[in-house]
């Protein structure tokens, strides 16, 4: 089965960046020799059958060792690229729409681009620090972008990195620096592509403006003209040249160095550039603390929404004096401080309801329940308190507290003991289960609660058929009831197919124990909607990819979030 191509939504300067730097490393035949390693020019690994279905045919158990951990604290392996070229890892990157809108995906991507490793096969330390630097600013995380090229010794003296660091330093509101770096570099310029000679141009464009000098940025924004690489640079810095408030463009993704030149020109109007701004810019803003609230908290719920940066970063931005904007944003904040402070138990539970209510109106309701995680911690479940029980599943749920979920789950009719089908909220023990990776065993008892409702029509077919999916994705032993009830209706045919041919590669690439490009193929397999928005195909394929490669409880969570958005409500809810 094949899906229409998806044509992912990256910023020009990026692409334009990528693909240079692409260049830069596919002309090296040092690289063609390593991607093709005998002495013939061969690539034996790409002849050869996948190992796993040849030793499927032969019934043999192939013991591998473990791989040699990194030692940065990720969590993943030294050796994270294996199976990926240099040039394969930049177009892998330029075919993700980025930041994924999956969470659980995007925590996996954040420890993986992060992660200082071996770099991809053919890439030296520079160029390969390059192609990070760029992948976390186009995923908002500019604060990892800048402490990436902080650790990488050459920054201090390659022209690309250099270049790198001053647009970093610029972004971030360091002038300063940023413009010392720049001025040195204007010499240096025909060493670099030609995105990054005009990122150079930019940077002094902006230190002329920002020191008065309107005659020197006005001849840098001619020059980023004569290159003839499109972007809204060179007319807002001609703008700031010639004393004029910079219109900002209908129809561009504004960088963080963009929005610099803007804000020298005065204020700009907060609507429009929230609407323009890139995940960079979104992050950048809600993390400045010179930024006003009102700006920085529209700002953070935007970039929240994108995975820009994590929810737990909106929680000092509601508190903040003078935080608002528009009704909705006033009224999230106001039901989100009310809830922090109110004591009273049954006070407190309505507050919480009423700001996940609001902030799901927003499309803020996955952050929204990860930030109620603190208030809903204050509470015990108890009688007076009953009909919160299920919001206190959720809650614990997408905080990652599998425990307390069924805590939760579990209070209504007895003391908690161990999974009981007759209970009215039993089915969210086993989606606690699911998610949980600490539970590998026993699920045919939480299984229970949900065969019984699915044999009363309390679970939607497209629902029953995603679930079945997920556990058998996930070797989960799935009940007969399930296997029969989801095959009496059609299988769901919507939700994002990856482009033909990815999901082979993905297996291939999952067997083989290629983590990080196991990791971009499942990105790419999820697709821009994220785990509920997936085909089941691709689903499936993806939490298989995701055991195989050793990164299991990653597969369950995004399995949770594949199930939270639908799984049966109760009545009250």
């Amino acid at each position: 089965m094949t899906g229409r191509p998806h044509v992912p939504r990256v910023a020009p300067a990026l692409r334009q960046a990528l693909a240079a730097l692409t260049i830069w490393l596919t002309a090296s035949a040092a690289l063609a020799q390593a991607w093709n390693p005998s002495d013939e020019g061969v690539n034996r690994e790409e002849l050869a059958p996948p190992v796993a279905y040849e030793e499927r045919g032969r019934g043999v158990i192939r013991e591998e060792l473990d791989p040699v951990m990194a030692a940065d604290g990720s969590g993943l392996p030294h050796e994270l690229w294996n199976g990926l070229s240099a040039e394969q890892f930049a177009q892998a990157i330029t075919a993700l729409e980025l930041p994924p809108r999956s969470p659980a995906l995007h925590v996996l991507w954040r420890r993986l681009i992060g992660s200082d490793t071996v770099p991809a096969t053919g890439a030296d330390g520079a160029r390969f620090t390059a192609l990070r630097v760029e992948a976390l600013n186009q995923s908002g995380l500019i604060d990892e972008a800048a402490a990436v090229l902080a650790r990488d010794p050459a920054a201090d003296s390659d022209p690309l990195l250099l270049a790198l660091t001053a647009a970093s330093e610029i972004g971030l509101g360091n002038m300063e620096r940023g413009c010392e770096i720049g001025r040195g570099l204007l010499s240096r310029g025909s060493e670099l592509p030609k995105p990054i000679q005009a990122d150079i141009i930019l940077i002094n464009g902006i230190c002329s403006a920002a020191r008065g000098d309107t005659a020197a940025a006005a001849i840098q924004a001619g020059l980023m003209r004569e290159l003839d690489l499109g972007g809204a640079g060179a007319d807002l810095l001609d703008a700031v040249a010639g004393g004029l408030k910079p219109e900002i463009p209908a129809g561009t993704k504004l960088s963080l160095i963009d929005y610099r030149i803007i804000a020298l020109g005065g204020e700009p109007d907060r609507t429009k550039l929230v609407t323009a701004a890139s995940p960079a810019l979104l992050a950048g803003l809600a993390h400045d603390p010179r930024v006003a609230p009102d700006l920085r908290l529209a700002a953070g719920e935007a970039a929240v929404k994108l995975n820009a940066i994590p929810a737990e970063d909106l929680a000092p931005l509601y508190r903040a004096e003078g935080a608002g904007g528009d009704v909705g944003t006033i009224e999230r904040a106001g039901l989100f401080k009310s809830a922090e402070r109110e004591q009273t138990p049954l006070k407190k539970t309505r507050l919480i309801r009423a700001f996940l209510d609001e902030a799901r109106r927003a499309g803020l309701y996955w952050q929204a329940l990860q930030l109620m995680a603190g208030p809903t911690q204050a509470l015990e479940p108890v009688p007076e308190i009953g009909w919160f029980a299920e919001t206190g599943v959720e809650v614990n749920l997408a905080s990652g507290d599998y425990e307390a979920a069924r805590r939760w789950a579990a209070f209504i009719d007895a003391p908690y003991t161990a999974n009981r089908p007759s209970d009215p909220l039993a089915h969210w023990i086993a989606l606690a289960d699911i998610a949980d990776p600490a539970v590998t065993s026993g699920f045919g008892r939480s299984l229970g609660a949900v065969e019984g409702l699915a044999l009363n029509g309390r679970f939607d077919p497209a629902v029953l058929h995603r679930l079945v999916t997920v556990l058998d994705a996930l070797n989960i032993d799935v009940p007969m009831t399930l296997w029969d009830l989801a095959g009496r209706s059609p299988q769901p045919a919507g939700g994002h197919l990856p482009d033909t041919g990815v999901l082979s590669e993905l297996a291939e690439a999952s067997q083989k124990k290629h983590f990080g490009r196991t990791v971009l193929l499942v990105m790419r397999t999820i697709g821009p909607q994220g785990a509920d928005g997936a085909h089941m195909i691709a689903l499936g394929d993806s939490l298989r990819a995701l055991n195989r490669a050793g990164l299991a409880p990653d597969a369950r969570r995004l399995a949770l979030e594949a199930l939270l958005p639908a799984w049966p409500r109760t009545v009250s809810q």
